[in-house]
């Protein structure tokens, strides 16, 4: 073997500029050099960033942002700055990035029993998946015991955090013994967080679910404790989140369901992988779309670095997409419309075609019309079939908005089938207790953005997105929800809009509005030259802007204040979070929120003062957990404005008749079996608002009491139990279901005494089970009766779509209440039916 070491003319130094890095490697023959953005990020991180603890690298997808991280982590390697680690958020996504390194030449090792030795010694990149490090059993040991790790890189990062958190969560199903043992501990603490919704849980109902109090958690945290440390080792779930909980679990939140029971920290302790914690830089890679001050909470990323990320300024957008709203061409074309026209296999298809959904349940009308549905065990599978031109079978995927790339013909018809919402519990209650938050908003906004990016992957790729299902569709379109898109998505959905309504003004020229939709998509699919300058020209009119960064100082505050009283510092944690009250200009739910985190901290130190505290929170924000004492239940108070001027007022607030269109979809939407319960509920509050009645959700404000309460006339109540979710199908209404009227019935009389009450159950049927029944008066609103309310209320909100919504005239608005049998004086008997006996 020749010695060419001995015959160099001198010695040869490795290089830790990323850009000469890549001119070494001895890549594929078919890649070329690097893309201006990647050698823009790579200069700007090797001038100035290589010492900074946090950097976080924001490009448009398809920009090459692996290869970029690759680079970073050989230059450290060649620096000596210790091992060098690159997570994905996945396995599939890891082997992908092994294939990368392969193709481009870097030397890289993998993860089979051990951590490799080319690994710890620094010879190799260890490319894996998020779960081999952070976990309770973690290959890279926790606290003292971890492993060193220079640099790591977190390719997708955001996915990457969500898998984190997962992490540090304790999931009990039901039907498992510790279910049950959690249960009868808590059984008083959830009645008393609401007695209906415990009695739902009881039923195994996946739709409700409570928290546990703080209070009662924590006098119970030796049971629970000793309870859990029992079933350890029972499953996965449980096995590899408690190694590091057991000893936090005080601090812990624990959210109940009719499936299952969640149990996860206020704030992942990230800190316990040293891995992590202690590595000399972390690189986050991050698409354009996404707001990264969520790092900050729950990664414990630097708010200067969430300030200042490296960013590609030369180029404000990436790829073509043209989103479309069928519904908004033509009525007709509805989200069940869509899925019958998509779903169906077709063998001459040139394309894929891919659709999104928020969950199961939805996916399932997918799979009714044959598109097969993707599951954890078969969707890489299924996306390598995809990329290898298998396009026949449309794929439909439930609640999967990141970590999937569809290049190309992969998918050129991405469908965004109705609004996402989170499967956790514990995001299902941050949810909920803080619905109108910017946190929320900006949560819902980010969601909807990756999955509108499924399958526009670099600057030429492009494609349709068709969005479906009214609640997305009223997403998409609300001017407050737009503000929370980043600019260039912003962009495309006011192209998308514009498009739509186009379509919509030339379908008077087609015999078939399905035709006229194909058609629209061609004009994309096909290249058709007029459409590709257009969007062009409009997509150059964009403004670059680097995000939002209105949540930086909100994750801050929540973070400091968490370490001070995971440390025990009570005044700093309240001081903390009294400042942001005082400073920040927060919704009115998240004044309620940091007002019950007030009370958390100082529960700690002292019950008795917490009280009060929680009473005022609950107070401002019903939808937090019922304090011990000292709350009020606000009644609904007929005395002052009347109910035309409360119409009136109703529909001066929107802005345009558009954005009143919006919204009475999106109530009336709501008002339909199958809807999941909450959602439901909601809908019939705010149509009782928009019918100018006083409306309350005393259920879920109170914890007891009804599902709705309408007060439709000086003493006179209209109270509703709402079964929405039960199926179309079922016979009978059940005895626990009559138990429940009665229960609010009884609460009403006490809250109403000597009032006029009219007392409806809406379910599917009339007909009561045996040993079922009512102990007052009760009518019945079934399918047909809610279609009826339903239709005539969606042909008076027409009456006013074309009118100057500030200055409707009384004698209209009276006139159309007639008209359309929504007086106050026949409104109950005109859509409920009488309740008959057992079969």
């Amino acid at each position: 073997m020749v010695q060419f070491r001995k015959r160099l003319g001198k010695k040869v130094e490795k290089s830790t500029n990323p850009s000469e890095i890549y001119n070494q490697l001895d890549r594929a023959s078919d890649k070329g050099p690097l893309r201006p953005s990647q050698e823009h990020v790579l200069e700007e991180w090797h001038k100035n960033r290589t010492k900074d603890k946090d950097v976080i690298v924001k490009l448009h997808t398809g920009q090459g942002k692996t290869l970029i991280g690759l680079l970073i982590l050989q230059s450290k390697l060649n620096e000596g700055k210790g091992p060098a680690l690159f997570l994905c958020p996945n396995k599939f996504l890891a082997e992908q990035t092994c294939e990368q390194a392969r193709q481009f030449g870097f030397k890289y090792c993998t993860i089979e029993d051990e951590l490799p030795a080319e690994f710890e010694n620094e010879n190799a990149i260890l490319i894996t998946h998020i779960q081999k490090l952070f976990n309770g059993f973690s290959k890279f040991k926790t606290g003292a015991r971890s492993q060193d790790v220079g640099t790591i890189v977190l390719d997708d990062s955001h996915s990457c955090l969500d898998s984190i958190r997962k992490c540090f969560t304790i999931r009990i199903n039901k039907g498992e013994q510790l279910y049950s043992d959690l249960i009868q501990i808590f059984s008083d603490d959830l009645n008393d967080q609401g007695l209906g919704t415990f009695e739902d849980i009881r039923k195994g109902e996946y739709s409700a679910f409570l928290p546990i109090s703080y209070w009662g958690w924590q006098d119970n945290i030796q049971k629970v404790t000793q309870h859990i440390a029992k079933y350890a080792d029972s499953s996965n779930d449980i096995k590899f989140a408690w190694p590091l909980l057991r000893d936090i679990l005080k601090e812990c939140l624990c959210i109940v369901s009719g499936s299952h029971i969640e149990i996860a920290p206020y704030m992942p302790p990230v800190d316990v992988f040293g891995s992590y914690a202690r590595a000399s830089q972390r690189i986050y890679m991050s698409a354009t779309i996404n707001d990264d001050s969520f790092f900050i909470k729950h990664l414990g990323v630097s708010a200067n670095a969430v300030r200042n990320p490296i960013v590609y300024d030369n180029e404000k957008w990436s790829g073509e997409k043209m989103i479309l709203i069928p519904q908004l061409i033509d009525e007709e074309l509805n989200r069940a419309k869509i899925i019958s026209l998509f779903a169906k296999p077709n063998s001459s298809r040139t394309h894929g075609i891919v659709a999104l959904t928020p969950g199961g349940k939805q996916q399932e009308l997918w799979g009714h019309y044959k598109a097969t549905k993707a599951t954890s065990g078969n969707i890489n599978s299924l996306i390598s079939s995809l990329r290898q031109g298998n396009y026949e079978s449309t794929i439909a995927i439930a609640n999967r908005y990141d970590g999937i790339d569809l290049p190309d013909n992969s998918c050129r018809i991405l469908i965004i089938d109705s609004k996402p919402f989170s499967e956790e519990l514990i995001d299902r209650y941050y949810e909920e207790a803080r619905e109108d938050s910017e946190v929320t908003e900006v949560k819902l906004a980010q969601k909807v953005e990756q999955g509108l990016g499924r399958h526009i992957r670099g600057e030429k790729d492009y494609g349709v997105v068709l969005v479906i299902g009214p609640n997305l569709v009223k997403t998409l379109r609300s001017k407050k929800t737009q503000k929370f898109f980043s600019p260039q998505t912003r962009h495309q959905i006011e192209i998308g809009l514009d498009v739509s309504n186009w379509a919509k003004e030339e379908k008077e020229d087609e015999n078939n509005t399905t035709e006229l939709l194909l058609k629209t998509i061609n004009q994309c699919l096909l290249r058709d030259e007029d459409w590709k300058y257009f969007y062009q020209e409009r997509m150059n009119e964009l403004e670059s802007d680097h995000g939002r960064i209105d949540l930086i100082e909100i994750f801050s505050a929540e973070r400091t204040a968490e370490e001070a009283h995971k440390y025990g510092d009570t005044a700093k944690a309240v001081k903390t979070i009294q400042n942001l009250l005082d400073t920040e200009n927060l919704m009115p739910s998240d004044k309620g929120w940091y007002l019950q985190e007030i009370a958390r901290y100082t529960h700690k130190e002292s019950p008795l003062k917490a009280i009060p505290k929680q009473a005022i929170a609950h107070q401002k924000n019903n939808n937090l957990l019922k304090p011990k004492e000292g709350m009020v239940i606000e009644k609904l108070d007929p005395s002052g404005t009347a109910r035309i001027d409360r119409i009136k007022n109703w529909f001066a607030n929107f802005t345009s008749n558009e954005e009143m269109a919006v919204k009475t979809d999106e109530i009336l939407n709501g008002l339909r079996f199958g809807v999941k319960a909450d959602r439901f509920e909601k809908a019939l509050f705010e149509l009782g608002e928009a019918l100018g009645f006083l409306s309350q959700r005393p259920e879920k404000q109170w914890k007891a009491g009804p599902d709705n309460l309408w007060c439709i006339d000086r003493n006179k109540y209209w109270l509703f139990e709402c079964k929405s979710e039960v199926l179309e199908t079922r016979p009978e209404i059940h005895q626990s279901e009559t138990g429940q009227m009665n229960n609010s019935c009884a609460w009403f009389k006490k809250q109403y005494p000597e009032r006029e009450l009219h007392a409806t159950i809406i379910i599917p049927s009339s007909h009561l089970a045996n040993g079922a029944g009512f102990n007052c008066i009760v009518d019945v609103m079934k399918k047909g009766n809610l279609k009826h309310l339903v239709e005539q209320c969606r042909k008076f909100f027409n009456e006013f779509k074309n009118e100057e919504l500030k200055n409707l005239q009384t004698v209209q608005i009276k006139e159309a209440l007639k008209i359309y049998g929504l007086d106050k004086g026949t409104l109950a008997v005109n859509y409920t039916s009488k309740i008959k006996g057992p079969l």
